[in-house]
């Protein structure tokens, strides 16, 4: 069985090492291309971790054979901000936040009334996606935990939504996949319930059913997020036990899915991408710029401290923060906006390294709508909320959402398939993910800012016939 990793592992090593010649089927693949393309995303994977894998002590052997075997970055350029739904969202599409529209996680609640809710929908993404484009030209899809995919069409669909943890919000996930997908998972796998109803859901469980879509559908594009990476490193801080126990996780998940499209017969015809959407940073001290924000009179609190009304207010994502102003046309809370934080950078231990203006936060591809953009100093956060302190002690140690021009940002790319070059990419953006898979999957990404990386060697020139 797939899930028997040691032998599994050892097995597809050996094939990788062989040039990713897998065993063909004996009977013609059903989808109507002969291509296949794999995104699997580790959240929040530093490059550090295969480019540096011994200065960690990670036992990864995936990881390491397809940065020996393939290409590799040494740092990806993400988007503004550096967090999860925006740059997954920026792989598919080819474009900046500013442009898809996905410009956080969270969306935006100034009064506190939409309950927690993320950019779920997959409605919300204004230009196409990559799987979209696929499924136009008759291409099998799977999205499997991939955000910001629900209500999207795809031949296999579990989006990434909550709003309930344990059972009951493994049920209204699998209410929202595709008809029957959990159910014959469930069959393949019998400890696939447990290990998604437990809190927070494995990465096993997500590779179960890329396993089982992978081998009853056999999809030409399948994005896989795996998010247990991001949960440690947030939980016990980047290069803790726990997050380096998960990254050797997310690694037997990787060979569970490359052994999977090797036992298909597939893996010969696959560009098969490892990905992450952002690094990680550490923080002892958090600021509430909301806080800052009510102090100054820009906010007003009921008698039950919740927003009764706001001229400006924040919204932030760990390492970043976006303000926004009520009215954009208040000149007087704007100018009063303006000298607070900008009052705030230029004190030492203040928590706030730089003010982005709305014009630096456009050539950053940030939200559009957002007057300012606060970046948080070395060892601090953002946290949210209009009470309590303005500057408090951490409730957990690592963070990300930084713009995407502090370095610690950077995410990672991993890249192997026939004629992928083996060595570094220099200058990889989240961007180039979608218009290099697309060109491999045989069409292309109109009007995107990315462009299809140059992992394959340059064809040959033509040859001109010399008349005699």
């Amino acid at each position: 069985m797939i899930r028997c990793l040691g032998k599994c592992r050892a097995l597809f090593l050996s094939l990788l090492l062989a040039g990713l010649a897998g065993s063909a089927r004996s009977t013609p693949p059903a989808a109507p291309a002969a291509r296949h393309a794999v995104i699997l995303s580790i959240d929040g994977l530093m490059p550090a971790s295969y480019t540096e894998p011994d200065a960690h002590g990670l036992k990864i052997p995936t990881l390491r054979q397809l940065a020996a075997t393939g290409a590799f970055s040494p740092g990806v350029r993400v988007g503004m901000p550096a967090v999860t739904y925006p740059s997954h969202t920026s792989m598919v599409t080819g474009v900046s936040p500013a442009r898809h529209g996905i410009v956080s996680n969270a969306v935006f609640d100034p009064e506190g009334k939409r309950d927690g809710e993320w950019h779920w929908y997959t409605a919300e993404i204004r230009v196409p996606t990559l799987w979209s484009l696929a499924r136009e030209r008759g291409l099998r899809t799977a999205l499997i935990g991939w955000p910001v995919t629900l209500g999207a069409r795809a031949d296999a669909l579990t989006p990434e939504f909550w709003r309930g943890r344990g059972t009951d919000g493994a049920r209204l996930l699998q209410a929202v996949s595709t008809a029957g997908l959990w159910d014959a998972v469930s069959k393949r796998f019998p400890g696939f319930d447990a290990s998604f109803s437990a809190p927070p859901p494995k990465d096993e469980a997500f590779a179960d059913i890329a396993v089982d879509v992978i081998e009853r559908l056999r999809p030409n594009l399948l994005l896989l997020h795996l998010s247990m990476v991001d949960h440690w490193q947030h939980e016990k801080g980047p290069w803790s036990a726990e997050a380096l126990a998960a990254i050797e996780e997310a690694d037997a998940q990787v060979a569970r899915v490359l052994e999977a499209m090797r036992h298909e017969g597939l893996l010969q015809d696959t560009l098969f991408l490892v990905v992450s959407d952002h690094g990680f940073a550490r923080q002892e001290k958090i600021l509430r710029p909301s806080v800052l924000l009510r102090e100054s009179g820009l906010i007003t609190l009921d008698a039950q401290n919740r927003v009764a009304s706001w001229r400006a207010q924040a919204s932030t994502f760990g390492g970043g923060a976006y303000i926004y102003l009520h009215d954009a046309k208040d000149a007087e809370s704007a100018a009063r906006v303006r000298e607070l934080f900008s009052t705030r950078a230029a004190q030492p231990a203040s928590g706030v390294a730089r003010v982005l203006s709305q014009n630096e936060i456009a050539a950053l591809g940030g939200d559009p709508q957002a007057f300012l953009a606060l970046e948080a100093a070395e060892g601090f956060g953002f946290g949210g909320g209009v009470t309590g302190d303005a500057v408090a002690s951490a409730p957990i140690p690592g963070i990300h959402g930084f713009p995407p021009d502090n370095p610690k940002m950077n995410a990672s790319l991993l890249i192997t398939g026939p004629g992928v070059r083996r060595g570094p990419i220099d200058g990889a953006r989240l961007v180039d993910i979608g218009p290099t898979v697309a060109r491999w999957l045989g069409f292309s990404m109109k009007d995107v800012e990315g462009k299809p990386l140059a992992v394959f060697p340059p064809a040959p020139p033509a040859v001109t016939a010399v008349p005699h």
